[in-house]
C-alpha cells in the first residue's frame, strides 16, 4: 500500500516544517511508500520559501493565482503518484498519527475505499464553528441522504480511482466525501483528533455558511442534472405538456359550452407560454448532454496553473 499525502496550503509559513516532522516521524516506521505533496495556493507570505527546504521525500506545486482549496486539492491530487490519496489540511490541526490508523484500517478492512474523519471534540469556537457545523452537516445528512458525521473534517484517506469520472472544481471541497460516494465510495468513518491552530490566522469566516448552502444546490443539481441533464429536463417538460394540453382543453370545452370565447379567458395563452417553457426544457435537457459529453471526453481539463515546482 503506498500513500501521496496532498496538502494544500496559503499562508502557512511556521506551520510546514513543524507538520512535516509529525508527518514523517508517523510515518517512517509504516511498511509502505509515502510522499508529501504541498500545494501552494499562490501564498503572499514565505509559505514556497519553507517548502523549498522540505526534505527529498516531499514534493512542492506553486500556484500562479490564489483559486481556492478546491483547486489546489485538485492539483495534488493530479500529482500524486501512489494509488492511495491522503488530504490534510495544512494548518497543523488535524493530526497525523491519525493517518496511521486510517492505513492499517484499510489493510485490515480492504473492502473500504474510502476512510473519513470526523472530529469528535474540536479545538475551535463553539458558536462560530462547532454550533454552525453542526447545524450545516445535520443539513446536508437530510438533503443528501448519506449518515456523514462531519463533513467539514479535511482529514481522508481514499482510492485514487474514485476520482476517475469527476474533477473538483469550484468550491466542491466542501462535500468533496458526498461526490466520492457517489461515485462508488466505501467509507468508513473515524473519530480523529484535533487541534487547536498554534501559528497563523484562520481562513474561516461566516460567509463559508452562504457558500455551503450554494454548494449543497450544486450538489444536488450535479446529481439530478448533471449526471442524466435529458431525463431530468425531460420529465420538467412531460409535465409542463401536460399541463399546456389540459389547460388548452378546458378553454375549448369552455367554448363548445358558450361559457368562455377564447378571447374573453387567458387559457389559450397561458397553454401557450406553459407548452413554449416546456420546448425549452427539452432543449436545455439537449445541450446538457452534449455539454456532459464534451466535459467527459476532455476531462482532463486543468483549472490552474502550475508556475513553480519543487522536486
Amino acid at each position: 500500500m503506498n500513500i501521496s499525502l496532498v496538502i494544500p496550503v496559503y499562508n502557512e509559513f511556521g506551520n510546514i516544517h513543524n507538520l512535516e516532522k509529525e508527518i514523517r516521524s508517523n510515518l517512517e516506521n509504516l511498511d509502505i511508500n509515502w510522499e508529501c505533496i504541498w500545494v501552494d495556493d499562490s501564498s503572499t507570505d514565505k509559505t514556497w520559501e519553507d517548502i523549498l527546504v522540505l526534505p527529498k521525500s516531499n514534493r512542492g506545486i506553486r500556484l500562479r493565482n490564489n483559486s481556492g482549496q478546491t483547486t489546489a486539492t485538485m492539483a495534488g491530487i493530479d500529482s500524486a503518484k501512489y494509488e492511495y490519496i491522503v488530504t490534510i489540511d495544512g494548518d497543523g490541526q488535524n493530526d497525523p498519527a491519525d493517518i496511521v490508523s486510517m492505513v492499517n484500517l484499510i489493510k485490515n478492512f480492504p473492502n473500504y475505499n474510502l476512510i473519513q474523519g470526523y472530529r469528535g471534540q474540536r479545538s475551535d469556537n463553539f458558536f462560530s464553528r462547532i454550533v454552525v457545523s453542526k447545524i450545516a452537516n445535520l443539513l446536508v445528512r437530510k438533503i443528501s441522504g448519506y449518515q456523514i458525521i462531519d463533513l467539514g473534517c479535511s482529514l481522508r484517506l481514499f482510492r485514487k480511482d474514485l476520482m476517475n469520472n469527476f474533477r473538483l472544481t469550484g468550491e466542491m471541497h466542501r462535500l468533496f466525501t458526498l461526490y466520492l460516494i457517489d461515485n462508488g465510495a466505501k467509507i468508513k468513518q473515524i473519530d480523529v483528533n484535533h487541534r487547536a491552530r498554534i501559528i497563523g490566522k484562520s481562513k474561516y469566516d461566516l460567509r463559508r455558511i452562504i457558500k455551503l448552502f450554494v454548494d449543497i444546490l450544486l450538489y444536488k443539481a450535479h446529481k439530478k442534472i448533471f449526471t442524466n441533464p435529458l431525463y431530468t429536463f425531460g420529465k420538467l417538460a412531460l409535465f409542463g405538456y401536460v399541463m399546456s394540453l389540459t389547460i388548452f382543453s378546458t378553454a375549448i370545452f369552455l367554448r363548445i359550452l358558450q361559457v368562455k370565447d377564447y378571447i374573453d379567458t387567458t387559457l389559450i395563452s397561458t397553454s401557450l407560454i406553459i407548452f413554449s417553457t416546456s420546448s425549452i426544457f427539452i432543449g436545455l435537457g439537449l445541450i446538457g448532454e452534449m455539454v456532459t459529453r464534451l466535459l467527459f471526453e476532455n476531462s482532463k481539463n486543468y483549472q490552474y496553473t502550475v508556475i513553480e515546482k519543487y522536486n
